[in-house]
């Protein structure tokens, strides 16, 4: 390709955003940056005068997004998309799963040993929820830098890196003797592992289309998230078999164990290094040594690569790039209710502990541990099913937009609404969240009877888990060249919010009671759940916008520049002529 033309990815975006950028241009000359021409290879090409670096930032974003799927398979006509086949794809989503677990599980586990550490080290109850709320603080801070790291140098090295930080930090605080070195290590454990979770997305985002994301993201990220379902369960019979320092040595060798197969097993995804997992990664940290295996070489076919198959877009390293994603309104907007159910969530967890330990109940720990079975077996079904729904929404929405743009019920310049479809499926389980947050922090209040507080929490975990897999895919369709990055997004909001929660918990709980505590933050829920309409309707418009607007100013810095060469180069000739008489 060409340094004066973009790579397009979506016909049917091309009229949108030519329109778009002659309104805000005012005049003629976006039109022939813009013009879309085919070619032999079935791509469409804009031609223009715009940089490489500009053509790389637009064409990983949401141009892309909105007919990914076509361009991948037109692009890929030699070569097919990915290497794996349906079996193997469900082996990475397990292989993931073993990887991420840990960081979920992190947070949960150490909830029903919280009474034993306050007596242990003299604390009161805020003090003890700060050892948690740092853990949760820097799982949503660590994978906004760490996503973009992976995006750039590969998934592979990122994630092995941060699962060895999160081994060496278990063991420091199985061994911990101060309440200062207890906080200090669980924030280096939390910086270590918590960006497995987001790049775990961006891997899953590597081998999938569109039309099976939903599938394979949503079981990715729900299954990952179980730790934070099962976790207080064997937290609590470590606790009561051992004591709070059992915990951490159960992460230690579990996560150890974990490392060794993932260094064994886990091959490099990201396309601009790998392609469609058929050439050999340049750096050693991306090669797994599993591709050393002639069957695996022939499988992946490592001595006949598919060089077609490389993303020549390589995404520069950004600080920021996840804080502007975050940044848009139309993301913000979409993630934001789901961040808020995903820190109910967490509070719901922490909740359990504390008031099935007194009366009325009075259970012991291991029966605590117990009662978050109901939970955990919800999110379960909530990450698994989900997949499976959006993913046929999906295709009933896209087979219905190809024919009603057939039928002419459609404009040729129509985008496919991603934001509406993605969404839909959203709201259901977030109306429902409403009820179930609602009930069960009234039975915890009240202490009704315990199955009213199982099968509330159950529900209730079924519904944040739907989210969060269908927030997640929406992220990766956005923006599939920056998948981690993206991910990461989510991640930090729903950790930054639910860190601030729980740091509040202990007074709100105090002053408002645990169902006033749930009814405030249930309503906050509620009003975010209407604030996601917004982006369903003018989504996919205020990033063609802002898109036509970058074309525009790109366009503006170029022609000043070309004016500034002009101007130098018959300053030279002047001086030529000058001295030549």
């Amino acid at each position: 390709m060409s340094s004066d033309s973009i790579l397009y990815t979506d016909e049917d975006e091309a009229g949108s955003i030519e329109n778009l950028t002659r309104e805000y241009t005012g005049d003629n000359k976006p039109k022939e940056l813009i013009e879309a021409v085919a070619s032999k290879d079935g791509l469409y090409h804009l031609n223009g005068t715009l940089s490489r670096a500009t053509t790389r930032e637009i064409d990983g974003d949401s141009l892309q997004s909105s007919d990914e799927e076509k361009n991948e398979q037109a692009s890929e006509s030699t070569s097919p998309y990915t290497l794996l086949t349906y079996k193997q794809k469900w082996g990475m989503v397990a292989l993931l799963t073993m990887c991420g677990f840990w960081s979920s599980l992190g947070s949960p586990i150490y909830y029903p040993a919280l009474r034993q550490l306050e007596k242990q080290f003299g604390l009161d109850e805020n003090k003890v929820n700060v050892t948690v709320v740092v853990y949760l603080l820097f799982q949503g801070i660590a994978p906004t830098i760490s996503g973009g790291l992976a995006d750039v140098f590969g998934r592979r090295p990122v994630i092995l890196i941060g699962m060895l930080i999160y081994v060496v930090a278990s063991i420091g605080l199985a061994c911990a003797p101060s309440y200062g070195v207890i906080v200090f290590l669980r924030i280096i454990q939390s910086i270590g592992i918590s960006p497995t979770i987001a790049i775990s997305s961006g891997v899953v985002g590597d081998f999938t289309l569109k039309h099976e994301r939903g599938t394979f993201v949503g079981a990715t990220s729900g299954l990952v998230l179980l730790g934070q379902c099962f976790g207080s369960l064997i937290g609590a019979v470590l606790a009561a078999a051992w004591n709070w320092r059992a915990i951490f040595w159960f992460l230690t060798i579990g996560c150890g164990t974990s490392f060794i197969i993932a260094f064994l097993l886990l091959p490099e995804t990201k396309r601009t290094l790998v392609g469609n997992l058929s050439i050999r990664p340049k750096n050693p940290f991306n090669f797994a040594p599993v591709l050393l295996l002639k069957p695996v070489q022939k499988m992946f076919k490592l001595n006949d690569p598919d060089y077609d198959s490389v993303d020549p877009n390589k995404p520069r390293f950004d600080l920021t790039s996840a804080l502007k994603i975050c940044a848009q309104p139309e993301i913000l907007l979409s993630l934001f209710p789901g961040g808020l159910q995903f820190a109910l969530w967490t509070v719901m967890l922490s909740s359990i502990s504390s008031t099935l330990s007194v009366a009325p109940y009075n259970y012991r720990l291991t029966i605590i541990g117990v009662c978050y079975l109901p939970g955990g077996v919800g999110g379960l079904l909530g990450s698994m099913l989900t997949g499976r729904f959006i993913d046929f929404l999906y295709k009933r929405a896209r087979s219905d937009y190809e024919r009603k743009k057939a039928s002419g019920e459609l404009p040729e310049d129509a985008v496919f609404n991603t934001f509406q479809v993605r969404l839909r499926a959203i709201l259901p389980q977030n109306f429902i969240a409403v009820i179930s947050f609602l009930l069960f922090g009234w039975s915890a209040d009240k202490g009704w009877k315990i199955p009213a507080m199982l099968i509330t929490s159950c529900v209730s975990s079924f519904c944040a888990m739907s989210t969060l897999s269908s927030s997640t895919t929406l992220l990766v369709d956005l923006y599939p060249k920056k998948a981690s990055t993206a991910s990461s997004c989510f991640n930090f909001i729903r950790c930054s919010l639910s860190s601030i929660f729980m740091g509040c918990f202990a007074k709100m709980k105090h002053s408002m009671t645990v169902g006033g505590t749930f009814t405030f933050m249930v309503g906050l829920i509620f009003v975010g759940n209407f604030l996601m309409f917004i982006p369903m309707k003018y989504g996919m418009q205020w990033r063609l916008e802002r898109e036509a607007k970058d074309l525009a100013r790109e366009q503006a810095k170029h022609d000043e520049k070309e004016a500034s060469l002009n101007k130098n180069t018959q300053q030279e000739k002047k001086k030529k002529r000058f001295f030549f008489f």
